[in-house]
């Protein structure tokens, strides 16, 4: 874990991605770091549990390029068990992260909420099928 916080201290970022859904926009957390030591990058991905992925950059660069990355509750979930490791500029972005999307409605109680709006606004026909009223 200490290892993790130094690599993403001095080489990974800590930020927020949005993402649009029907019009709305949801903000959620996300960790990555990207270098051209592929067995570094490998390392994390096992911790992660995810892929790495690579490409071979325009010239003048020669080096291969790797990635990790995570999003969502996994990475606010990361955050918050680096957090003790991290440095002061680093807790404070991800206290700032972390209060906007704990203060989000969950990803699960939206869905479900939208699913019942939409299932409240269609009446059944009597052959089974559904048509859309008001």
């Amino acid at each position: 874990m200490a290892w993790l916080a130094g690599l993403l201290e001095g080489e990974g970022y800590f930020g927020i991605i949005n993402s649009r859904v029907g019009g709305k926009t949801y903000r959620y957390p996300r960790i990555g770091v990207n270098m051209t030591d592929l067995d570094v990058i490998d390392r994390v991905g096992t911790m992660w549990g995810i892929k790495t992925f690579s490409w071979q950059p325009p010239p003048p660069s020669k080096k291969r390029q790797h990635r990790v990355m995570i999003s969502g509750w996994a990475a606010a979930d990361w955050m918050r068990r680096l957090y003790p490791w991290l440095g002061d500029r680093r807790r404070q972005r991800i206290d700032r992260i972390l209060a906007e999307y704990d203060a989000q409605e969950p990803t699960q109680k939206r869905r479900s909420r939208a699913c019942s709006e939409a299932a409240a606004k269609r009446s059944r026909r009597l052959d089974g099928t559904f048509e859309k009223s008001g």
